[in-house]
C-alpha cells in the first residue's frame, strides 16, 4: 500500500524546467484506502547553508493497515537552481520494515551527462538527457509549470534503469473540499496509452504554489487510494481554505 501511495504521488509527474522559488515547506497528507483511512504521507522541503535543496517524502500505514503492510517508504532528492532550473543532485529510495526491503540510489554526473544507479546489488549507469528529473523533485517541477501558466506539461524522469515519458492533461478547475476545508484547485490526469485499468488524478491549488491537495489512483483491481493534504508549514493557508461541514469526517 505504502509503495502504491507514493508512486501516485511521486510518478505522476516530472521535468527539468524554468522554476519558480517554491518556499521550504512541510505537509501532511492522509492517505485512505477505498475510503478506510490507512496511513500518512509526510513532505518537507528544505534548504542547507550550501543552497542546496532537499526534498524529502515518507510514506506509512497506520492502524490496522500497519499490520499488514509495516513498511515504511522514505525518498530524498537533493537538487539545486541552475540558471533558473531545477537540477537533481542525488536521490534515494528505501522501503524498510516490511518482507520486501528495497534500496536505490541515484547520482547524477550533469558534466558527463550520466547517471550512476546503485541498488546494494549490481550498480549500473544511465546516459542523461536534458530536462531529466528523479522521481521525487518532479513535483516541485510541476508546480512550477503550473505557476507559469504552462499547458504543454510532457515530463522527462530517470526511473531505475531507463527514462520515462509522462504526459499531464489539466481538466479544469474545480471547487473540492479537503480536510482544512474547501479549496479552488486545477484538476490533472496522467495520460496512460496501457492503462489497464489504472488511474491517477491529482488537485494542485494556486493560492499554495500549485502544491497537491488532493491525489486519487485507482488500481486495476479497482482499489482506490486518496491522499488528501491535513496539516501545511510554510505556505500561507490564509484565506485559502473555506469553512466544510461540520460532519465532514475527516
Amino acid at each position: 500500500m505504502t509503495k502504491i501511495i507514493s508512486f501516485i504521488l511521486l510518478s505522476i509527474i516530472s521535468q527539468c524546467v524554468l522554476a519558480q522559488d517554491i518556499p521550504d515547506f512541510s505537509a501532511n497528507y492522509l492517505v485512505r484506502l477505498n475510503g478506510l483511512q490507512a496511513g500518512e504521507l509526510k513532505q518537507e522541503l528544505s534548504t542547507n547553508n550550501d543552497n542546496i535543496r532537499i526534498f524529502k517524502s515518507a510514506t506509512q500505514a497506520k492502524g490496522v493497515f500497519a499490520y499488514f503492510k509495516p513498511d515504511l517508504v522514505e525518498e530524498t532528492s537533493h537538487w539545486q537552481y541552475k540558471d533558473s532550473a531545477i537540477l537533481p543532485q542525488s536521490y534515494l529510495y528505501q522501503r524498510t520494515g516490511g518482507k520486501k526491503e528495497k534500496y536505490l540510489s541515484l547520482n547524477f554526473d550533469w558534466l558527463n551527462m550520466q547517471v550512476f544507479i546503485d541498488d546494494k546489488k549490481q550498480p549500473w549507469q544511465l546516459q542523461l538527457e536534458e530536462n531529466t528529473l528523479d522521481k521525487l523533485v518532479y513535483q516541485l517541477a510541476l508546480m512550477s509549470d503550473l505557476t507559469e501558466n504552462k499547458t504543454n506539461l510532457n515530463y522527462r524522469i530517470a526511473d531505475g534503469g531507463k527514462l520515462k515519458n509522462y504526459k499531464i492533461l489539466i481538466l479544469g478547475e474545480e471547487l473540492i473540499a479537503t480536510p482544512l476545508g474547501n479549496i479552488h484547485t486545477i484538476k490533472l490526469k496522467r495520460e496512460r496509452t496501457r492503462s489497464k485499468g489504472r488511474e491517477t488524478t491529482l488537485w494542485c491549488a494556486p493560492v499554495l504554489n500549485y502544491l497537491p491537495v488532493r491525489l486519487e489512483h485507482t488500481e486495476k483491481g479497482g482499489s482506490l487510494f486518496t491522499a488528501e493534504l491535513r496539516r501545511l508549514k510554510g505556505i500561507s493557508t490564509e484565506n485559502a481554505f473555506t469553512p466544510i461541514s461540520a460532519h465532514a469526517d475527516f
